[in-house]
């Protein structure tokens, strides 16, 4: 038998709701949820796959390879700190205005582009791989074919600083250090976007739209004026319920 709804204003309910109320409120409303996780899904759809521009990383790495010095003591522990402090040169180094805008002047009519240094700069990232005897070099762009090229460019001239002798005004050379590419990418234009990462993408659309359906669902009852059950009845008033009437089935005849 249903209750009726009995419209009047009701004060703020300071007790909140229980897990089983809030499960009713929840399947009362919900066609709003359902409205919300599609609205959700849908304009993550549009951000992700007609908004954002769809990124490409390529990466290149940097062997570095320290010579035996005989004349110093403890050489595998200087050998080792030697190692890293070269590693971080490298790091710093291949985001040096000098090599960047070399790199521009000499390849970016092959590479085809016509960045600015600082554009560029930002787009490098660097990690270092095992006993920092490999450092990873990693270029983003919209283009997969311009990262392929302008990493491979970046680390050509980097390497080719390192291994020049102390003496040459070019150097960056650190200590005995000879540096060599590897793991050089093919250049492919078909590689996959590195970003955004779409399944990711409609999952958090997805997650966003049930949260935000379920708060304003809560939000909707909270201000709501309508008494839904006997309990909502008996939290406003503070007295307890005798009787309800039941509601009408409207299926009788009209009496004029």
């Amino acid at each position: 038998m249903d209750e009726n709804k009995v419209y009047v204003s009701k004060e703020t309910n300071e007790e909140g709701f229980t897990l089983v109320e809030l499960w009713r409120i929840i399947q009362a409303n919900i066609i709003w949820l359902i409205l919300a996780v599609v609205l959700f899904i849908f304009f993550g759809w549009i951000y992700t796959f007609h908004v954002v521009t769809p990124m490409y990383k390529s990466s290149v790495d940097i062997f570095i390879h320290i010579e035996h010095d005989p004349e110093q003591s403890g050489t595998d522990s200087a050998k080792t700190t030697t190692v890293k402090q070269v590693a971080s040169n490298v790091r710093e180094c291949i985001k040096f205005r000098d090599i960047i805008s070399t790199v521009l002047e000499e390849k970016g009519d092959e590479i085809g582009v016509s960045y600015d240094w600082q554009v560029v700069a930002r787009r490098i990232s660097t990690s270092t791989i095992g006993d920092a005897t490999v450092v990873k070099v990693t270029y983003e762009d919209a283009d997969p074919v311009v990262a392929q090229k302008m990493v491979t460019a970046l680390a050509e001239e980097l390497t080719r600083r390192l291994n020049l002798e102390k003496e040459h005004p070019d150097s960056l050379k650190f200590a005995t250090e000879e540096t060599k590419l590897q793991n050089v990418p093919d250049i492919n234009p078909n590689q996959r976007p590195s970003s955004p990462n779409k399944p990711l993408n409609l999952i958090i659309s997805f997650l966003l739209g049930i949260i935000v359906g379920v708060v304003f669902v809560i939000l909707k009852e909270q201000f709501s004026n309508i008494f839904q059950s006997e309990k909502d009845v008996e939290n406003t008033l503070k007295l307890p319920v005798i009787a309800m009437v039941p509601a009408a089935d409207g299926g009788g005849e009209e009496i004029e």
